[in-house]
């Protein structure tokens, strides 16, 4: 892989959406074809079987509906090259052939040798369709890369392989940064991510609020999500599927992001907020075991410890001026991940660098 050659590289994704990675794998593409790689994104139509089911026919019918929700997209997806689903005769030749979910690293297996090498970019611990299957694929000759030590962890712990390159994700800054908007100076501002996902622990994090906000009732917090809101109570201000302005707005109306994963393989959004100006209290796990340093430049509890995330917000409350310095050491962490740089780290791996 040396020299300036053009190099063709194969990227598979497992289907639709705007999840925070397949934006990582749209922006390395941009980034990689900036430095010479020549970079095609596969969109297959046919969805994947998640096997999230027992029953066989609910598993159709769901891949059928995904299927058919695909279509529309096709005129507005114009970054991808769409294929009825990834074989030897829908996609090139290339040096390198990369899948980015599970579903898809089985598919990537299966191709001919003229695919080039073939690697699996695991940017979480993908077993929450189905763990059996999930498994499966990390056991798949393909050569990975994955994008925190937590990930890392959990496939040693589980499977027993592993460890594998670890390049972290980046943050861009030119967008996520702090900017002048109307905040009520005399409440305290939360803001946290809404998911459907037991894993993210919004619950926890609603408990930590309401236990917070007993004791000082002028804590406000805001929510925001792709989905919709009948999950929360009416205290919350809901923001559904916020553009990119409307997000960095919200981050710098906060004061704390409260970041209650259970389990996370990254964590993209707590640390947009912190580029914006956020004091993150979180868990131990995703990007936290990699760059979170307690009461440094965050403020970390382990998983499920709602009483350690409520004294952590405490200590916040009454230290304006430890606050302000975790904040400033937020940004600094923040400073470090640009995504050329993740870019770059990425672009080594994949020439057989460490």
């Amino acid at each position: 892989m040396e020299g300036h050659t053009k190099k063709k590289i194969n990227i598979i994704l497992p289907g639709l959406g705007v999840s925070g990675g397949i934006q990582v794998v749209k922006k390395y593409k941009e980034l990689m074809e900036k430095d010479g790689w020549d970079v095609i994104i596969y969109a297959p139509l046919k969805a994947y079987n998640l096997h999230r089911y027992r029953s066989n026919i609910k598993n159709k019918i769901h891949q059928i509906y995904c299927t058919i929700k695909t279509i529309p997209e096709i005129k507005r997806k114009t970054e991808y090259k769409w294929i009825w689903k990834a074989t030897n005769k829908s996609i090139r030749n290339a040096d390198i052939t990369i899948a980015t979910l599970w579903a898809t690293a089985f598919d990537v297996n299966k191709l001919s040798d003229a695919k080039g090498e073939k690697w699996h970019f695991i940017q979480d611990y993908e077993i929450w369709d189905n763990e059996a299957w999930g498994r499966k694929a990390y056991l798949l000759p393909l050569k990975k890369i994955v994008i925190s030590t937590w990930i890392n962890e959990q496939i040693r712990r589980d499977i027993g392989i592993g460890p594998f390159p670890v390049v972290y994700n980046g943050i861009d800054t030119e967008v996520f940064h702090k900017v002048a908007c109307i905040k009520d100076e005399k409440k305290i501002n939360f803001l946290m991510l809404n998911h459907v996902l037991p894993k993210k622990g919004v619950a926890n994090g609603l408990k930590a609020f309401e236990e917070v906000s007993a004791k000082h009732p002028n804590c406000v917090l805001r929510m925001f999500g792709m989905c919709d809101s009948s999950n929360l109570p009416d205290y919350v201000e809901y923001h559904q599927n916020p553009s990119k302005k409307e997000l960095v707005e919200l981050y710098s109306q906060a004061d704390i992001f409260i970041f209650p994963s259970l389990e996370e393989g990254w964590g993209l959004t707590p640390l947009e907020a912190m580029a914006c100006g956020c004091i993150v209290v979180g868990t131990r796990t995703g990007f936290v075991l990699d760059l979170g340093k307690h009461e440094e430049n965050m403020m970390i509890s382990e998983p499920g410890d709602v009483e350690g995330m409520v004294g952590n917000i405490e200590r916040l409350i009454k230290n304006k001026e430890k606050s302000q310095d975790i904040c400033n050491k937020g940004l600094r962490t923040i400073g470090n991940l640009g995504w050329e740089t993740s870019s770059h780290n990425l672009e080594n791996v994949l020439r057989g660098g460490t």
